[in-house]
């Protein structure tokens, strides 16, 4: 179980954080925020903040805003431009208002 920033040169082969937002289906609006899903992306827009579930690993882009990711150990911070890999951590809110895209591995 662990949280940490990675750069666009790290990440592992296969993983692309990089889409066409046209390519989505509209956003449903949950959590007070906007969330829509293509595949194993989500893109997120949060009103302060969203809770995710993984049994595995996401990796997380920060499209715009800064804050924290809230999980079990503590907090982690964040700002726009970051790339975050939360491997195995079960349960994560992602606190700070913003967009966000995560793949799902």
């Amino acid at each position: 179980m662990k949280i940490e920033k990675l750069h666009e040169e790290t990440l592992p082969e296969g993983i692309s954080l990089c889409f066409d937002e046209s390519a989505f289906p509209p956003p449903v609006k949950v959590q007070g925020g906007e969330l829509s899903a293509l595949n194993d992306m989500l893109l997120i827009a949060s009103g302060g903040r969203y809770k995710l579930y993984t049994e595995s690993r996401d990796y997380v882009r920060v499209l715009e805003g800064n804050g924290h990711v809230k999980w079990a150990r503590g907090e982690f911070p964040f700002c726009e431009g970051d790339i975050l890999r939360i491997d195995g951590v079960k349960e994560y809110e992602l606190n700070g208002k913003g967009r966000y895209c995560v793949v799902r591995r």
